[in-house]
């Protein structure tokens, strides 16, 4: 069983959205580590199965 056996179809024909959440524009801007955790997030929904990924903040 692969992981992607374990979300239904119907499932990964909806969006994915990762969102990390900073609390100043200041945290958005300095704070590399959330926005490479972003996109680290990113990278696992399509390794899930996910084609239509969105990244928000």
């Amino acid at each position: 069983m692969t992981s992607t056996d374990l979300i239904p179809t119907a499932l990964l024909e909806r969006k994915a959205v990762v969102y990390v959440r900073q609390s100043t524009q200041s945290q958005v801007m300095t704070n590399l580590e959330s926005q490479r955790r972003q996109y680290d997030l990113v990278d696992v929904a399509r390794q899930r199965g996910f084609l239509d990924v969105e990244v928000t903040s």
